[in-house]
């Protein structure tokens, strides 16, 4: 995961052989949208095209992770795995949601986050019952520590 501050780069991904694909374009998520609404089809448009004259200087940042501390707390919930992924995928869904009706503020998020996967009971092989139970136990905690952070 790397910052691109001029959102010309919208997504690349890197095959086996090193190589690797990217979709560009302007930084306008009109034409995102318009995809979205024609799926799987590509209409034409009368957007702005990218000029790349314009736009020759494509840089990279590394991200922030003491900043921005989910994406650290995702690189770990798939080291540890087991129902860690489940945990941190409920923990984020109601910190997300209460983010989205101004409960709380943006960097609170990870707090309840780190706090959900801290508590809730790990189990290394769960079957599909216990994956149920995880997101059950991890949308409970996840929301009693909401209330000892919420605005």
């Amino acid at each position: 995961v790397v910052v691109h501050p001029q959102s010309v780069i919208h997504s690349m991904v890197q095959f086996e052989d090193g190589s690797i694909k990217a979709q560009l374009g302007l930084p306008d998520m009109r034409l995102p949208i318009q995809y979205a609404f024609s799926y799987p089809d590509r209409i034409p448009s009368s957007l702005e095209r990218l000029d790349f004259s314009k736009h020759a200087a494509l840089t990279f940042e590394q991200l922030d992770t003491d900043r921005f501390r989910n994406l650290s707390l995702a690189y770990d919930a798939i080291a540890i795995g087991g129902n860690m992924p489940c945990i941190i995928n409920a923990a984020n869904e109601v910190a997300v949601s209460a983010f989205l009706q101004d409960a709380i503020g943006f960097f609170d998020m990870s707090d309840i986050i780190e706090k959900t996967m801290n508590i809730v009971s790990y189990i290394k092989k769960p079957s599909y019952d216990d994956y149920v139970m995880t997101n059950t136990e991890a949308v409970c905690i996840a929301k009693e520590q909401l209330q000892s952070i919420k605005k």
